[in-house]
C-alpha cells in the first residue's frame, strides 16, 4: 500500500467510531461537538454550517428560517446571509451546482481564467478583507429541491492553501465522511431555528390536524374548549409566520417539527 493509504487505514478505526457517535448523537448540539471535534483531528480549526429547508431559485430563503452553525462569529455569519452578499459569490455557485469538496483556491484560478463573472469578481473583492485562512467548502446532496446543505471548513492560521490543498488527499475521505453523516444526522432532527420554537402543545395540535382530525376530535382528545384551541393554532401560525393552519402543519413538517416528540416549551423572549 502507498503511504496515502497507510495514513487513512490508520484512520479508519477512529472514523468509524465517531460516525457511529454521531448517527446515535441525541440531538443537534450533541453532533456538532462531535463533528467539530472530528474534524479539528484532521486539521480544521474552524467550521461553518448551514442548512435551509426553503430555498427558492438561487436564495436560501429567509434567514431566520434557515440553520446556522457555526465555531466562531455566528452573528458574522448571519449578517453575511442577511446581507445577501452570498448570492454573487462564485463560491456559491458552486455549492448550488456541485455535490462534493472544493478547495478556496478554486475562486483564485477561476478568475485567472476569466471564468468568474464582473459580480463575482467584485464580491470576492468585497470578501477579501474577511478571509484570511485556507480553506475547504462542502455542498451536500440534497432529496429535495427546495433543501440545501453546505459547509466550511477553515484550516489553521498560518497554513497556505497550497499546504492545504496538498494533504487534503490523505484525510479527505475521512473529513467528508465525517461531514456527511453529520449533516445527515442534523437532516433528519427538529431544526431549531427562530420560527420554529413551537410550545408542546402548539405542537400537538398541529400532529392532530396532520393527523387529520378536526376541531371537535381535538376538542375531545385534549380537554380543551374550542376557543382555546383556536387560540393555540393562531399562536401557532403566528410563531411559523404563515396564514392557514395548512400552511402551518407543511412548514412544522418541512423543519421537522412534527411527532417530534415532547420538547421544552420556548423560553419566553425578553
Amino acid at each position: 500500500m502507498s503511504s496515502q493509504a497507510d495514513r487513512q487505514a490508520e484512520q479508519a478505526p477512529e472514523v468509524l467510531d465517531r460516525v457511529n457517535q454521531i448517527a446515535i448523537a441525541p440531538d443537534i448540539g450533541a453532533v456538532w461537538e462531535l463533528l467539530v471535534a472530528g474534524l479539528r483531528r484532521f486539521g480544521f480549526e474552524r467550521v461553518n454550517y448551514g442548512l435551509t429547508r426553503g430555498r427558492v431559485g438561487t436564495s436560501i430563503g429567509d434567514p431566520q428560517d434557515v440553520l446556522f452553525l457555526s465555531t466562531h462569529a455566528l452573528d458574522r455569519v448571519r449578517a453575511h446571509h442577511t446581507s445577501g452578499l452570498y448570492r454573487r459569490t462564485a463560491e456559491y455557485r458552486w455549492v448550488l451546482e456541485n455535490v462534493g469538496a472544493v478547495s478556496w483556491g478554486w475562486v483564485h484560478a477561476e478568475r485567472a481564467a476569466g471564468r468568474l463573472s464582473p459580480d463575482e469578481c467584485a464580491a470576492m473583492d468585497e470578501m477579501a478583507t474577511s478571509r484570511r485562512r485556507a480553506g475547504i467548502s462542502v455542498s451536500f446532496a440534497e432529496g429535495g429541491r427546495r433543501c440545501k446543505g453546505a459547509m466550511g471548513l477553515a484550516a489553521p492560521a498560518g497554513e497556505t492553501q497550497a499546504a492545504l490543498d496538498a494533504r487534503w488527499p490523505e484525510v479527505s475521505a475521512a473529513v467528508l465522511a465525517l461531514c456527511n453523516i453529520a449533516h445527515l444526522k442534523i437532516s433528519q432532527l427538529p431544526l431549531p431555528v427562530p420560527c420554529g420554537r413551537l410550545s408542546r402543545r402548539q405542537r400537538e395540535l398541529l400532529d392532530w390536524v396532520a393527523d387529520g382530525k378536526t376541531m371537535q376530535d381535538i376538542q375531545v382528545l385534549t380537554g380543551l374548549s374550542l376557543s382555546a384551541v383556536e387560540k393555540h393554532l393562531r399562536k401557532a401560525r403566528d410563531t411559523l409566520r404563515v396564514e392557514t393552519t395548512a400552511q402551518a402543519v407543511a412548514k412544522a413538517a418541512l423543519l421537522n417539527q412534527m411527532f417530534a416528540g415532547p420538547v421544552p416549551d420556548p423560553a419566553p423572549s425578553r
